[in-house]
């Protein structure tokens, strides 16, 4: 009608104002054009009501109800926008009563939808989670009850005449419509600690924002790598390959088509900046998806094999393809775990590609924290790659180049500002050399007469190792306030500390007896920390009954070795 068409050209008007027009308004009147807009679509509110007041028919009723619930989401949105919270969420709620009714009709189901996702999306920001949850399933059991006759009505086809009305696209508004609803559901979900339906909600809304072809490229490619890694705590390895070989398939089809004609130069270097981001990002997680199968493989070896087996036959993963033809990404790598060291290396090179890849973006320059964060998982390659390695003399090399890298971190790091990496590495650096410690250690055993050059090997581990573990639990400044989880790994410095200063090996006996005395004073240092701390100390019976014997036999050991300086 001809009321209709006035109506249409304000809405467009107010629809111009926030999307267009905003993009200009001034820092110090940000809101300018979203209150301009505000002003139109309350005009038009007001005309619908009134018109809906007027004695007409039934079909124009329901056109007028379904335009007023359209008005109302906009309305709610736009206010929330500005600040306006709680008017924002009264227009919501509004325009679900004035819909509910009505939510197997053409005309009212897409703004019913529209009102209950922007509701739930309010409602998940503001921290009401299980409401949130209650609105976007309530939207979901809609959609998928929706049996309505076709055409369905977009707000443009309900202000249009018959013969304008746009065919398909109120479908595809429905079929978007829901797919935002299972995009929030992925998040609330994850926010409950629901993580399967999470999982699962996530991987629908990338199915069919592919189907529907409505996508950001670099958007859809970074959570279809995120969701990867949720893959990851169930062995289930060929989904995680899946989602993060579909990652690197859009965007390496993204890459060809991403700069267009009409982009500035600056706006083309801000399209290749976030590609470059992303995609480094991408292959950080195909690291963290190689990690994982040789820490998961380390596990199943050292496990009994019956129950590793048992593991992987209780799990089952539903379906959660993508309908892309993904070889040549899915062939590069395997989605078992491995046995051999050969095999091993083959994930391991796969996952350096990949990193020294993601290093070209994240440098030590200019994003040190996150350079540091791939060079310590190039390290736990190397740890993992060691473990498969049965000759002894090349898995003591595997560990030194892991130290190396790890020296160069530290040493390229400063503690004031990353003290909580420099702990990390600190730690894993003392853990590292007492690796290698052991393995020169056992080789010594097997020579009876061992060279000076193997026991100053021995002697510079030691040394190594104390350094590092002195550096990490000097690093708290007040021991006694440190967190749980803190604390635990100072007691296992402790621990350490105490057997590495046991092993060193000197003829000269005032050296032996200091180096014991600070072996005495480090295992009673762990047995002090344990008492205090009772609670953490369920994982460690093992590291408790050695220290207790060890406290118990080293003031002997220290008396003899002072009676003979005393007799000498």
């Amino acid at each position: 009608s001809e009321k209709l068409s006035v109506l249409k050209e304000r809405y467009d008007r107010a629809i111009q104002l926030m999307e267009e027009d905003s993009k200009s308004d001034p820092e110090d009147d940000p809101f300018r054009s979203h209150y301009a807009a505000r002003d139109i679509l309350l005009e038009i509110r007001g005309q619908l009501e009134k018109l809906l007041g007027d004695d007409a028919d039934e079909e124009s009723q329901m056109i007028y109800k379904s335009l007023l619930g359209f008005i109302y989401k906009n309305l709610g949105q736009l206010y929330i926008f500005v600040e306006e919270v709680s008017t924002g969420r009264k227009y919501l709620q509004d325009g679900i009563l004035l819909l509910e009714d009505y939510h197997g009709n053409p005309e009212a189901v897409i703004p019913l939808m529209g009102s209950l996702n922007q509701l739930g999306i309010l409602q998940a920001n503001q921290g009401e989670t299980a409401d949130a949850k209650e609105t976007l399933v309530r939207a979901e059991k809609m959609f998928n009850e929706f049996t309505g006759a076709e055409p369905l009505a977009t707000i443009n086809d309900l202000f249009a005449t018959k013969e304008e009305i746009e065919a398909g696209a109120g479908r595809l508004m429905l079929e978007k419509t829901h797919t935002i609803t299972l995009y929030y559901l992925a998040q609330v979900m994850c926010t409950l600690g629901e993580a399967d339906a999470s999982r699962n909600y996530c991987h629908s809304t990338l199915k069919r924002q592919l189907h529907f072809k409505d996508y950001d490229a670099i958007d859809w490619a970074l959570n279809s790598a995120t969701l990867s890694q949720c893959f990851l705590s169930e062995e289930g390895l060929a989904h995680a390959r899946h989602h993060l070989a579909a990652a690197t398939y859009i965007m390496d089809a993204f890459e060809g088509k991403m700069f267009k004609p009409e982009m500035s130069e600056d706006e083309r270097a801000a399209q290749l900046e976030t590609f470059q981001h992303r995609y480094a990002d991408i292959d950080r997680c195909w690291a963290k998806y190689a990690l994982f199968i040789l820490s998961h493989s380390k596990e199943r070896l050292m496990d009994e094999e019956d129950e590793a087996q048992q593991k992987l036959q209780s799990l089952t993963i539903t379906d959660m393809t993508f309908p892309l033809d993904l070889s040549l990404y899915e062939t590069k790598i395997t989605d078992q775990p491995v046995l051999m060291f050969e095999d091993a290396r083959e994930v391991y090179l796969f996952a350096m590609r990949h990193l020294n890849h993601a290093k070209e973006y994240y440098t030590a320059d200019s994003l040190a924290s996150e350079y540091a964060k791939i060079v310590m998982d190039m390290s736990s390659l190397l740890k993992y790659l060691a473990f498969f390695e049965e000759n002894e003399d090349d898995r003591c090399k595997l560990h030194k180049k892991q130290a190396d890298q790890l020296e160069d971190l530290v040493n390229l790091l400063n503690p004031t500002h990353y003290l909580i990496i420099c702990r990390e590495i600190w730690y894993e650096l003392g853990i590292t050399y007492m690796t290698m410690l052991d393995i020169k250690l056992d080789k010594l055993k097997e020579n009876d007469r061992p060279s000076p050059h193997a026991l100053n090997k021995v002697n510079a581990l030691c040394d190594k190792g104390t350094r590092n573990f002195s550096k990490f639990y000097e690093s708290f400044p007040k021991i006694d306030e440190t967190a749980d989880e803190e604390m635990q790994l100072i007691l296992y410095s402790y621990f350490h500390l105490g057997r590495l200063f046991y092993k060193k090996i000197t003829p000269d006996k005032r050296m032996q007896y200091t180096n014991l005395d600070n072996s005495l004073k480090f295992y009673n240092l762990f047995i002090i920390g344990c008492d205090k701390r009772d609670a953490l100390t369920k994982g460690m019976k093992g590291e408790i009954g050695c220290c207790r014997e060890m406290v118990r036999l080293l003031p002997l050991k220290l008396a003899q070795i002072n009676a003979q300086l005393n007799s000498s």
